[in-house]
């Protein structure tokens, strides 16, 4: 395989593609997705016209990268933090800790994830959507532990935690909540030793009249 300057054609396009992505995340995070262009990312990237193509078909394209890429780690990590011998709470505690530091430890991943994301096109729309539903997984997997009823449908729960912890989360980041990292932490897992409580005391058919 030939090369140049001691990296392989295949390597010095990945090289190009990581540079993309890092210069779509700077604009995404710092101009937003409506005020980014293709050749904003292209000049940021120090790259020339007919390299977006090589990895990219459109701004929205280079997007969904991010958030395929900022949802792999989130869930890596969550995944390691339930992955323990720890009690139930402490275990959702820290998923949730998890979900709530990232923004914190790379705010660019933060508000691209939480805000950005949410105006750009479908394919971004599908990794977010493919995201959630692994996130919604791993809830569902400490639910049903803590929710014994198989009549109670804890998918759906687990989709409403995501979403609820979300929402808290951008709400925060955005300054709305003022909340310490640790307060928020704890209204999170507030939610979900609320919802195994509720569940796990009550028949999903309770007050229903008799048939």
């Amino acid at each position: 395989m030939r090369t140049y300057g001691g990296a392989t054609a295949e390597q010095r396009a990945s090289l190009r593609r990581r540079r993309l992505m890092e210069s779509g995340l700077e604009l995404f995070s710092s101009r937003g997705y409506a005020h980014t262009s293709i050749s904003a990312v292209l000049r940021h990237a120090g790259l020339k016209d007919r390299y977006f193509t090589e990895s990219f078909s459109s701004l929205d394209d280079l997007m969904a990268a991010l958030v395929r890429d900022i949802y792999e780690e989130q869930i890596t990590r969550c995944a390691a933090a339930i992955d323990t011998d720890q009690p139930l709470r402490d275990r959702a505690r820290n998923m949730i800790d998890v979900v709530v530091g990232l923004p914190l430890q790379d705010p660019r991943k933060g508000r691209v994830k939480l805000a950005e994301s949410l105006g750009a096109g479908p394919l971004t729309a599908g990794e977010r959507r493919r995201g959630l539903q692994r996130m919604s997984g791993l809830a569902d997997s400490l639910l049903r532990e803590g929710i014994q009823d198989p009549g109670i449908d804890t998918a759906s729960l687990s989709v409403a935690v995501v979403g609820a912890v979300g929402e808290m989360l951008l709400s925060w980041f955005n300054g709305v909540l003022d909340l310490s990292r640790e307060e928020l932490v704890d209204q999170g897992l507030l939610l979900f030793e609320a919802l195994v409580e509720h569940a796990s005391t009550t028949s999903p058919r309770a007050g229903a009249p008799s048939p």
